[in-house]
């Protein structure tokens, strides 16, 4: 095998010979191929990495000694050297941006090599590098079936790899990768460029509108990714609010008594100097007057408590963040529903109170006994938001209109367990329903049939994106092996209805 190996530098004599000679009539120069006697220029500081995987030193060293001088692009070659498969595993952890591999086959075992491309391509799933196999035994394996059978980019024979094959293969290759390396870059900025413009998608709208022609058969992935970055963002943010308002209000809240007890003891300390010094000097009477002590001392504990229930509510409202975001819970756990449903309505407050076209909105709670359902809880909150801000909106367009000007706005939530339908191993579950229903204007028959595909909404243009409805039916029956259900006719309000198994 030796032998077979070396027939690249025998053939060509000298490898100055070969350089001045054989090569420049077959590479041109154009391709920035460089390859020199004197190697006293300034070498360039980026290498391309080659791994050479044999089990025999004295390949590398010829291989090392061929493709000294090579310079592609202005960078020069970096030679990683493994003798055996399980070195080169460890090796291209290590080195992740190798260029070329320049393989042998038969090593520790007959497979090594080629089970060792399997490792690159399917375990690591390096699909970047180029794989040339250079085997001094072409009967055990065939270049046919391995080509067919294996995920590698060239195959030679050692005994063809002269110096001038074996410069012109490496060329390919790194003509090959740095095309690959650019291509993915460029894929890359595309998919930047994609993300900017869903953010951009209120403002851009009308631009958006022609490039969603061209995007109709990428509508199903393109919801899911909306769903997964809007629910990242969503977290993002509420772990931002929770956190940078937690803090400073525990600092408060958790001052707040300390702080009572000090104004007491001063108080005391103000009426021990009042019995004895009955009299004080004219200047501390003045002063007592101008500051009008007596209301201050009254005052004080009436302040206190407002802080402290100031505090709590706002304690309330970060608690009800994080029960609603459930942050880092990617498992389905246990949870109570009627919490969920809480911490919606607690961020969806400033939306219920009264305004100064509409009188405020009532919520009406009708829980039923429930067990903790194991479910998705972030998902599932993202329903609970979305059909209750439809709600709203349905609400205050009936009253815009005046077609209920005189009635109360309301938004009833029901719970209860319901018994039916069966399980993965067709046993009867205990479900769980919940229903939420307004009186708002609700909706015809044509839009009622509509309202859970993907990008259909009646809202004016900028303030709705037509997937809410679409997203919260797959979390419900997709991720939940749920229903998710809408009874409406116009001016009679709308009724969603959910349910889920219990486990």
């Amino acid at each position: 095998m030796l032998q077979n190996t070396l027939t690249f530098v025998e053939k060509d004599k000298s490898f100055q010979n070969v350089a001045s000679c054989d090569i420049d009539h077959s590479i041109n120069l154009d391709d920035e191929l460089v390859f020199a006697a004197e190697v006293d220029e300034e070498l360039p500081n980026e290498n391309w990495k080659i791994l050479i995987v044999d089990d025999e030193s004295e390949v590398h060293t010829a291989t090392n000694i061929a493709l000294t001088n090579f310079v592609f692009e202005k960078k020069s070659l970096a030679f990683i050297n493994a003798y055996s498969a399980n070195q080169a595993k460890e090796l291209i952890q290590e080195h992740s941006d190798i260029a070329i591999i320049i393989l042998d086959v038969i090593m520790e075992t007959d497979n090594a090599g080629l089970e060792f491309v399997k490792y690159v391509r399917e375990v690591i799933g390096n699909q970047l590098v180029r794989i040339i196999l250079r085997t001094g035994q072409p009967g055990h394996v065939p270049e046919k079936e391995i080509i067919f059978n294996y995920d590698i980019n060239d195959y030679k024979t050692k005994t063809e790899l002269t110096m001038q094959k074996l410069y012109t293969t490496i060329l390919t290759a790194l003509r090959s990768y740095s095309l690959s390396q650019k291509l993915q870059l460029e894929i890359e900025r595309c998919q930047q460029m994609e993300i900017a413009l869903r953010e951009s998608e209120q403002r851009e709208r009308e631009k958006a509108i022609a490039l969603e022609n061209s995007l109709n058969a990428l509508q199903n992935a393109q919801l899911q990714l909306v769903q997964t970055e809007k629910m990242s963002s969503l977290g993002q943010l509420v772990a931002g609010i929770a956190h940078e308002i937690n803090n400073p209000v525990n600092f408060i809240y958790g001052n707040i008594l300390p702080m009572q007890e000090y104004i007491q003891q001063l108080i005391e300390l103000l009426q021990t100097y009042e019995l004895h010094y009955p009299n004080p000097v004219p200047e501390i009477v003045n002063q007592i007057e101008d500051i009008d002590l007596p209301f201050i001392i009254s005052d004080l504990s009436k302040l206190i408590s407002s802080m402290q229930l100031g505090s709590q509510r706002i304690r309330q409202i970060v608690l009800s963040l994080r029960n609603f975001s459930h942050l880092d819970e990617n498992e389905m756990k246990p949870v109570d529903i009627h919490e969920g449903i809480d911490s919606t309505l607690m961020i969806l407050q400033h939306r219920l109170k009264s305004k100064s076209e509409r009188p405020d909105i009532e919520v009406i709670k009708e829980y039923g006994v429930l067990p903790l359902v194991t479910c998705y809880a972030g998902q599932l909150n993202q329903v609970f938001m979305n059909l209750l801000a439809n709600a709203i909106d349905a609400i205050e367009e009936r009253f815009c209109s005046q077609d209920c000007a005189s009635d109360r706005l309301q938004i009833r939530i029901r719970t209860e367990t319901t018994e039916g339908g069966l399980s993965k191993s067709d046993r009867p579950t205990s479900r769980v329903r919940i229903s939420i229903t307004d009186n708002g204007s609700g909706m015809t028959e044509n839009v009622r049939s509509k309202i859970f595909d993907s990008f259909f909404t009646t809202k004016p243009m900028g303030k709705g994106t037509g997937i809410g409805l679409s997203i919260s039916q797959q979390i419900v029956v997709e991720k939940h092996c749920g229903q998710l259900q809408c009874i409406s006719s116009p001016l009679q309000g709308t009724k969603f209805t959910i349910e889920i198994p219990v486990n």
